[in-house]
């Protein structure tokens, strides 16, 4: 292998993002207590090494693996200042965590990087961080970290998981209020018999009435993107569907965003071997037609999908949950211990996961210039909660939503 870096091997785009800049590109910062030190990296370059190390092990979701949010600042992330945090102790990591500082309302806030790209936000952990640093010490730890980190006005953390693979998230010992939506993961089992098991007989037989019948209407074919080239294309199919239907909707969506869209294109066409994070692109087609398809990325063992659209016109023949159940097929034959259909109610989620994950927000003022943008900022998250979880309310909003749809149209 050439001694050329990492970095160097980056689209153009991708070696603006990486490249170290400012004060901040390394900062060391003295231990907070014995043996515990904290270093804030000012770029994805200082960070890359270790960063790629630790995911190795780390406990988290693929939202916060290095390629993940690489791809996503280099493309979608302008304007946002990384600040990204590690705490090792005796020279081990305990925990990285992804964060930036972001304008809001005039307010320096710190926030985890990713946006609105990053279903769930958080940190990696090392899987024994609770039996060094555990909820109450890292709460009291927390003023300290503060400091090591840059100045900022308004902590503004939203999205963030109660749990990160089996280990609690430390974060949410920091205080916080529910998000409008929870998580929805589960556990495989081993074999797809098992997993089925979980339906009601009838519902076995209506899915496989619902695939005989689509069958019927010409050639049914199911296929995971095999190669980069193959990847780009299904995804950006995917994802002008998607676009369209929210559109239809009234719905301003990143997938119409192209700087979203060239992150999403990007991650597609990187090689399996690039990194611990792959994207797993699929599509379910009638006689060549695309009737279903989805976007998901594959961390740890586990699959988590983000973007699934199917469509209409076969809506009563289910073609969106035909395409769910091969995907998760798919991911037991490929030993995947969880399958994630990320944030957001919806009545299949629930018949598929036994519990929803809670999922907070948490939002405090750092300084006095950043009271009144974290109050502002505190309703606005709380009155989206309330609309979201008020089925009345909810019911108004999307009318009004569909009606300036429809005379934008």
């Amino acid at each position: 292998m050439s001694g050329e870096s990492a970095s160097a091997r980056q689209p153009a785009a991708l070696r603006h993002s990486l490249r170290p800049s400012g004060p901040l590109a390394l900062r060391p910062v003295a231990p907070a207590r014995r043996g515990l030190a904290f270093t804030v990296h000012g770029s994805f370059a200082s960070a890359e090494a270790d960063w790629r190390r630790f995911e190795q092990e780390a406990l988290g979701t693929g939202f916060q693996s290095f390629d993940w949010l690489a791809q996503w600042h280099a493309h979608a992330g302008a304007g946002i200042e990384p600040a990204i945090l590690t705490i090792s102790l005796g020279g081990r990591p305990l925990m990285l965590a992804p964060l930036g500082i972001e304008r809001h309302m005039g307010a320096r806030c710190l926030v985890w990087l990713g946006g609105k790209f990053a279903d769930y936000k958080g940190p990696l952990i090392a899987p024994d961080f609770a039996d060094h640093l555990p909820h109450g010490r890292f709460a009291a730890l927390w003023p300290k970290i503060q400091r090591a980190l840059p100045k900022h006005d308004v902590v503004l953390f939203e999205n963030q998981p109660e749990y990160l693979g089996e280990a609690r998230n430390p974060f949410v010992a920091l205080g916080g209020e529910p998000a409008s939506d929870p998580g929805f993961v589960f556990a495989l089992p081993s074999s797809h018999e098992e997993f089925i098991t979980r339906f009601r007989p009838e519902t076995r037989r209506n899915d496989r009435v619902k695939e005989r019948k689509l069958g019927a209407q010409g050639v049914l074919a199911f296929r995971v993107a095999a190669t980069p080239d193959e990847a780009r294309a299904m995804a950006l199919e995917i994802l002008d569907q998607k676009a369209e239907q929210l559109r239809q909707q009234g719905i301003a969506s990143i997938f119409e965003d192209e700087a979203h869209r060239a992150a999403y294109l990007a991650l597609a066409a990187l090689p399996a071997e690039k990194g611990l994070l792959n994207l797993q692109v699929a599509q379910l087609t009638l006689d060549g037609r695309m009737i279903s398809g989805s976007i998901a990325h594959v961390w740890h063992g586990r699959a988590t999908l983000m973007v699934h659209v199917y469509d209409h016109a076969h809506a009563k023949l289910s073609p969106g949950r035909i395409h769910l159940l091969k995907l998760i097929a798919t991911s037991i034959e490929a030993g995947h211990t969880h399958y994630d259909l990320s944030v957001g109610h919806a009545a299949y989620k629930e018949s598929f996961c036994d519990a929803p994950m809670a999922i907070f927000n948490l939002v405090e003022a750092a300084t006095p210039w950043g009271l009144a943008s974290a109050g502002a900022l505190h309703t606005r998250l709380g009155l989206k909660r309330a609309i979201k979880t008020n089925e009345r309310l909810m019911g108004w909003y999307r009318a009004g939503r569909a009606l300036l749809a429809g005379k934008s149209a």
